[in-house]
């Protein structure tokens, strides 16, 4: 979907008086989200030399491509609502060709801070228009000289870095690292009681969080260097943070902006671009391309950006995927480590049958049993309703299925 331009990912964090009302007011996390990224394309403009007339259609202005990741969670377990953004580090614009990508200039810390600043001012705003914050506590956050709200711009993906593979600068690494769940599984362990029961639960934090930072539940770490912090928690307690952790239902976690949204008139065109996607190519697309630089220019963050990229990602096999998921080759035998290869779909039952006994497999299914309740006393388990109570049955005393029978 991303054409082959560079791409710089945005990340914002939110003070926590207001980090409450992102976590259960999905319209508050749509207004941070319309703030953030409408400054960005602002700074983006600016930074690329693009300035449009203000009675000019939306649709001829000059638009960056860009996907959130909203994030409901830190790297503790704990709740933590912010904001991940793929950006394209430059804005499209129409060109007799078709279209044309016209990158952007380096990030200062200069543009930073007043991006910063007026992201800050206009999300404050808004809490207090909406009735989530008062006058004065707005008042108190904007002459904080610490605001609490963090914007960084630090990671970009050139197009050297963009497609190697395994490589923790490509745009896939990236956008894994985005869209990733509340937790690792490998960073889970459980330790045990002596009756086998699991007693603690242990989780490693990351590499960066070192240091002596401490809190509830939480180990003190070492200062040494790429130590690691450890969190151990009752499994109730990883229940409850968990849970907490669980996004509203129905409420989208990654949204598309820009150009890459699904109603913009250069999304076809734009997405056209990417690798892998000249067959489903417009007639009217061509390559992105940016307007000559000066001599001297562009020897920051986008020098040496026409290297050729490794491969195509666009295009993978199902079984690849299922690979990267899993972390399992899918087609891989167990036995010999060679290719499994599909050599025909046996329908007739005589074959199967046959196949069944040769390899020692029962030729039924076997018999379905009803699910098995808690495991409590099954006196205690009464429910109530408005026409007496109700004891729920043992499963000794429930029919058992044949499903030949049915």
């Amino acid at each position: 979907m991303i054409p082959p331009v560079p791409v710089r990912q945005w990340v914002i964090s939110v003070p926590k008086r207001l980090r409450w009302f992102l976590a259960d007011r999905p319209e508050a996390v749509t207004a941070l989200t319309t703030i953030f990224l409408g400054e960005i394309e602002r700074l983006l403009r600016e930074a690329a030399g693009m300035s449009h007339a203000e009675n000019e259609p939306p649709s001829a202005r000059p638009r960056f491509g860009a996907v959130s990741f909203l994030h409901r969670f830190g790297s503790a377990l704990n709740r933590h609502v912010h904001l991940h953004t793929c950006v394209t580090d430059g804005v499209f614009t129409r060109s007799p060709e078709g279209v044309a990508f016209v990158p952007a200039r380096p990030i200062s810390p200069a543009d930073l801070e007043a991006l910063t600043e007026r992201v800050r001012h206009r999300v404050v705003c808004w809490f207090r228009r909406r009735g989530l914050i008062d006058a004065k506590a707005a008042a108190d956050m904007l002459a904080w000289e610490n605001s609490g709200f963090s914007i960084d711009s630090s990671v970009r993906i050139s197009l050297t870095d963009r497609d190697v593979p395994g490589y923790f600068q490509s745009l896939e690494h990236l956008v894994r690292y985005c869209a990733r769940p509340a937790f690792a599984l490998e960073r889970l362990c459980r330790i045990e009681a002596r009756d086998g029961r699991p007693e603690r639960i242990r989780y490693v934090l990351p590499r960066h969080k070192r240091g002596t930072w401490i809190g509830p539940g939480r180990s003190r770490k070492s200062s040494a260097p790429d130590a690691r912090g450890v969190i151990h928690l009752s499994p109730h307690e990883l229940l409850d943070r968990l849970a907490d952790l669980i996004p509203p239902p129905r409420k989208h976690r990654h949204r598309y902006h820009g150009v890459f949204a699904p109603n913009h008139p250069l999304r076809a065109t734009v997405t056209a671009l990417a690798i892998g996607n000249a067959s489903a190519r417009p007639p009217d697309a061509c390559q992105a391309s940016s307007p000559p630089r000066p001599p001297g220019e562009g020897r920051g963050e986008g020098a040496g950006e026409d290297k050729p990229r490794s491969h195509d990602t666009s295009r993978l096999t199902w079984a690849t995927l299922l690979a990267r998921i899993g972390e399992r080759f899918p087609l891989e035998c167990p036995n010999c480590g060679g290719d499994i290869r599909l050599v025909a779909f046996i329908t007739d039952p005589g074959p199967i049958r046959r196949i069944l006994t040769h390899v020692g497999e029962p030729l039924e299914p076997p018999p379905l049993a009803p699910a098995r309740g808690p495991p409590t006393a099954w006196p205690e388990l009464v429910q109530s309703h408005d026409d007496g109570d109700v004891v729920q049955a043992s499963p000794d005393e429930l029919p058992v299925i044949d499903i030949h029978a049915i």
